[in-house]
């Protein structure tokens, strides 16, 4: 492989691959609402190591309001001179979403959305092999609390017993404190994009989603010593279940669109 090829694809596949990144984006949120009362609850994970949470209500016809939780544990340790260290990686974050969303074609199902929120993260993460690849290097720590500030379009198309969309957001990262072992630094960037596609399988109370996609920072240095913390290029793979309790106490016939 040609040198500039492999210095492009060597910091992706180890950003994709990295646990240690100190903005971890939460898998889009794609609810499926189609009128006013109706609610869907998610959960589900991301990758191994996050559990995420979320809700939606629209309280008018065509209002869109979500809400999102998440956390992501992850534990390593590190010896050296043969002493060994452990640690602990912990991202929490919270979200909320306003949006709007329309029914489209004459049969109603295809489903077009946007939606714009706020979230806030607080991060604690160790990077055992800073600034270098395959060796062992010295562990540092990143403390962070930031703001991510996003908007989001997604469409779907929704079927009796199946919808299937992709979606498209852009987060802005803003960090009220960021630092390495306790002495500041900047990301050399902190616009994110992130398309995904999902697919939904069920027509009753509770359905089944996965989610596939990336998240990747716009204009990023991967010269940069913290590219793989502060920018990397991260997996978007997700999956779960829907819970709709609107639908608990209709008949089967009007479960999902003709």
């Amino acid at each position: 492989m040609k040198p500039k090829l492999l210095s492009f694809f060597l910091p992706t596949l180890i950003g994709l691959l990295s646990g240690c990144a100190v903005y971890v984006p939460t898998v889009p949120s794609t609810p499926l609402l189609r009128s006013k009362g109706e609610v869907e609850i998610t959960a589900g994970t991301r990758g191994t190591s996050s559990l995420e949470v979320g809700a939606a209500w629209s309280p008018a016809p065509g209002l869109l309001l979500a809400a999102e939780t998440a956390l992501q544990t992850s534990k390593g340790s590190e010896t050296s001179n043969n002493v060994t260290v452990n640690y602990q990686n912990v991202h929490r974050q919270a979200g909320l979403g306003v949006g709007t969303y329309r029914l489209l074609g004459k049969d109603q199902a295809t489903y077009l959305a946007a939606i714009g929120g706020i979230g806030f993260a607080k991060a604690s993460v160790y990077d055992p092999n800073f600034e270098l690849l395959f060796f062992s290097g010295p562990t540092v720590h990143y403390r962070a609390n930031y703001r991510r500030y996003y908007g989001q379009v997604y469409v779907a198309r929704q079927l009796k017993r199946i919808s299937f969309g992709t979606s498209l957001r852009g987060t802005f990262v803003d960090y009220s404190r960021l630092r390495r072992d306790e002495v500041a630094v900047e990301p050399s960037s902190r616009f994110f994009l992130e398309p995904t596609v999902f697919i939904r399988v069920g027509r009753g109370v509770i359905q089944g989603q996965a989610t596939f996609g990336l998240s990747a920072a716009v204009g990023a240095d991967s010269r940069s010593p913290d590219y793989r913390n502060l920018t990397p290029v991260s997996s978007l793979i997700g999956a779960g279940i829907v819970i709709r309790p609107h639908l608990f106490h209709l008949p089967q016939t009007v479960l999902a669109p003709k």
